[in-house]
């Protein structure tokens, strides 16, 4: 299981992976004979960003499971008071 910051420590250097490709992609584009490499490259930061989206969901829903939580433990100390 992944804590909020392993997750949050992975969604950047995610988002790190994706700046380096985006630059490598801004590079070889006008470049015709890398035609094929952008191709590729772009595949891959179309997976990083699917990657991206679910970390950040995860990382919504944790946030909200932590709310909820919260909410939870309170009403139950109230109720034994």
């Amino acid at each position: 299981m992944v804590n909020g910051l392993q997750l949050l420590d992975l969604l950047r250097e995610t988002e790190n992976k994706m700046l380096h490709l985006h630059r490598a992609i801004d590079k070889v584009s006008s470049e015709p004979d890398f035609k094929e490499t952008v191709s590729v490259l772009t595949v891959v930061v179309r997976d990083y960003q699917l990657q991206l989206d679910k970390m950040k969901q995860a990382l919504g829903n944790l946030e909200i499971n932590t709310s909820q939580n919260i909410s939870q433990s309170s009403s139950q100390v109230q109720n034994t008071h």
